[in-house]
């Protein structure tokens, strides 16, 4: 046992040494700063302390000043009140008929106020070091597209897109694998995780804070009415918690493949490696290199539940096809990050299952109009069901659609004006829908340098001459006809062609 900061006990299970800090209280959190946060709070459940959402927001007026003290007084000490160190498991499932504990997701509700500071630590403290020149965490987290700003799943599409049809260019055919973990937040080794942020760039009390946040933790399931004994835990970054997930992009930081000229994109706890056709002897040890590092952290790689894809060309046919990865099923056509992608880069199968979930919705909508629902109300639940379908990463995959494709996305809304749930309001075409949101993205990746995709730029023109305004002033990159189906390349050269 180790004693630091007035006094409070943890348990050390390895390598986890407090820093040494001192115990002025700091100027932030600010009362107007948690005063944003209490106002700013969404409709959640309450955790342990049973203390309701609704409670901090309506009182943030009156609370902000006592509670932004006890923040700072929190964080500069590096205590983390035993209160908040517990939390109540709530499985959600996984599955629309689940049968077996695998099929639940178990989400951690910690306290309301808990909650708040842990949001506040990471946008504060957290954040700035996946972005920071100075951050040594930075250009490790390029290949991380989940759990930090400008992060979607847009964005790690579209690197893998853009890196699969680059290999392309000169390979015969790519593979791509899919790797599944058993378990991922939820068995996270706390001093894995620590081993990381010790060599980052975090303020001495905050490490320390954090190091309190993990250890010791306790927490009970509730489940049917019933609520179960409270235990101790020495693993996990409680899912479901506001440090968890920025924690867990930490701690796979230091996921890289083995060989230089294998890519690996992560999202979450998903990763892709992949590998062109003449690095196809690597495979093997790529795969074992992921599964060493999955060991190191207390994870578990399930080659059960991942999947492969050899991507080619369209009319290139590869014989003999390359031997199967261990026992990961192969498969023609394959679901990345909610995307469907077959094996010529045709998303043909996405474009007939976001036709089926509209028609869904516009029998939905054909019952709310039923019920009395109608005009600018019918219309604005008509658009935001039908484009929330239509644009899911719509950047990351148009560009590979054929025109066949956007005629169908086209009837569902030519469906909906005819069975008159347009409100008696036109709805805009697709094809405006679609430029909008490439438009949209684009000048948010020109506009903010630190954003996730801005490293897939190209290097900006250096000359002296007086030219036309052009969208952007980046070097055209030499792009065959697949290349251009990409979201950048294709942006790049969206006011020429």
């Amino acid at each position: 046992m180790r004693r630091f900061n007035k006094g409070l006990f943890y348990s050390d299970p390895g390598n986890l040494l407090p820093r040494q800090s001192c115990l002025n209280p700091g100027l932030w959190p600010t009362e107007a700063a948690v005063f944003r946060y209490l106002e700013a709070l969404k409709t959640t459940s309450p955790g342990p302390d049973n203390l309701p959402f609704w409670a901090l927001k309506l009182g943030a007026p009156y609370l902000a000043s006592p509670i932004s003290e006890l923040f700072r007084r929190s964080l500069s000490e590096s205590v983390v009140p035993l209160q908040w160190k517990t939390a109540v498991i709530t499985p959600i499932p996984k599955l629309v008929n689940p049968t077996s504990c695998e099929h639940y997701r178990p989400i951690s509700i910690t306290c309301s106020l808990s909650r708040v500071l842990e949001k506040m630590v990471v946008r504060h403290y957290i954040y700035p070091l996946f972005s920071s020149p100075d951050s040594s965490l930075t250009e490790n987290l390029r290949d991380q597209f989940a759990f930090r700003p400008t992060g979607s799943t847009t964005a790690a599409l579209v690197a893998i897109m853009q890196k699969v049809t680059e290999y392309l260019q000169t390979e015969p055919y790519v593979r791509l694998v899919a790797l599944d973990f058993s378990r991922a937040f939820d068995t996270v080794r706390t001093s894995s995780l620590f081993s990381k942020l010790a060599n980052s760039e975090l303020p001495d009390n905050i490490y320390n804070w954090l190091l309190q946040f993990f250890t010791n933790r306790t927490h009970s399931t509730n489940f049917n009415g019933f609520t179960s004994p409270s235990l101790h835990i020495n693993s996990s970054i409680v899912q479901g918690s506001g440090m968890g997930p920025a924690t867990y992009a930490v701690n796979s930081s230091d996921l890289h493949p083995k060989n230089v000229q294998v890519t690996i994109f992560k999202y979450a706890d998903d990763v892709f490696p992949i590998i062109p056709a003449s690095l196809d002897c690597v495979t093997a040890n790529e795969i074992e290199n992921i599964a060493g590092w999955a060991s190191r952290n207390n994870l578990r790689l399930n080659e059960a539940k991942s999947r492969e894809i050899i991507f080619r060309k369209k009319g290139v046919t590869i014989s003999p096809p390359p031997p199967r990865c261990g026992n990961i099923s192969r498969h023609s056509q394959i679901d990345i990050l909610g995307v469907i992608v077959t094996e010529t880069l045709s998303v043909a199968p996405h474009v007939a299952r976001v036709e089926a979930r509209c028609s869904q919705a516009l029998y939905a909508i054909k019952t709310l109009r039923a019920h009395g629902l109608g005009g600018l109300a019918l219309h604005n639940v008509c658009r935001l069901l039908l484009e929330s379908r239509l644009l899911y990463a719509a950047p990351s995959w148009i560009g590979f659609a054929t025109v066949e494709d956007k005629v169908r996305l086209q009837k569902v809304l030519a469906r909906a004006k005819r069975w008159g749930l347009d409100g008696g309001k036109a709805l805009p075409r697709v094809e405006d829908l679609l430029h909008s949101a490439d438009t949209t993205l684009f000048k948010k990746v020109l506009n903010n340098p630190q954003h996730v995709m801005h490293q897939f730029l190209p290097a900006l023109k250096n000359h002296q001459h007086l030219t036309r305004p052009r969208t952007h002033n980046f070097v055209l990159p030499s792009a065959s006809t697949l290349d251009k189906k990409n979201f950048m390349t294709r942006m790049l050269y969206k006011d020429i062609y």
